[in-house]
């Protein structure tokens, strides 16, 4: 075989693995790591996800990297899969499409959650059925007080709503049913039955 012939046999040869390696030869040209930033993360349980792999994070951490890698050109989002108990966290510029630069600008932000609830007054009959959101709680007949299993996080918005009636009885929300979840736990949301 000629001196020519070969090299041009090496060199193909050389192409093929170089592309079964994924271009370059790394083995990491197909995908992209996903990492990102973390504020007020005061305590531990928080889990992120991001439809590939988890990651857990203990109290005061600052920055996270997933150990999965995600492919070019295929989507990703992240998200808190469990929350800290007393957290709510949230999550920005935490989806899209992997580009061939890792993913390195994803943003969690942690704030304390608090309890929402408040009084009950006249109530004779059960049935009543009281929401935030998607968060519901039922209240049985004498009922005096509530408060949602759901917490809210400093900042965020409430609005508490009957969402059933406690038939032949007609309750209405008639104090601090709405407005922003400040430092503390709000207990005077008022619910009055008639």
């Amino acid at each position: 075989m000629k001196p020519s012939a070969r090299f041009a046999r090496i060199a193909a040869l050389c192409s093929m693995l170089v592309a079964a390696a994924g271009c370059g030869g790394d083995g990491n040209n197909t995908s992209v790591s996903i990492s990102g930033n973390i504020t007020g993360l005061t305590e531990g349980g928080l889990v992120l996800s991001n439809g590939i792999s988890n990651v857990a994070l203990g109290a005061n951490a600052t920055a996270f990297t997933f150990p999965s890698r995600v492919l070019i050109g295929s989507p990703y989002s992240i998200r808190p899969s469990v929350l800290p108990a007393n957290l709510l966290c949230t999550v920005t510029n935490g989806s899209g499409v992997a580009g061939t630069d890792s993913i390195d600008q994803v943003q969690v932000s942690c704030v304390p959650r608090h309890t929402l609830g408040g009084t009950i007054t006249g109530l004779n009959t059960a049935g009543l059925i009281l929401a935030n959101g998607s968060d519901t709680v039922e209240l049985p007949a004498g009922a005096q007080s509530y408060v949602f299993a759901v917490k809210v996080g400093e900042g965020f918005s409430y609005g508490v709503t009957v969402l059933q009636q406690p038939t032949p009885q007609r309750c209405d929300i008639v104090a601090n049913g709405s407005g922003l979840m400040g430092v503390a736990d709000i207990n005077n949301v008022q619910v009055a039955c008639q």
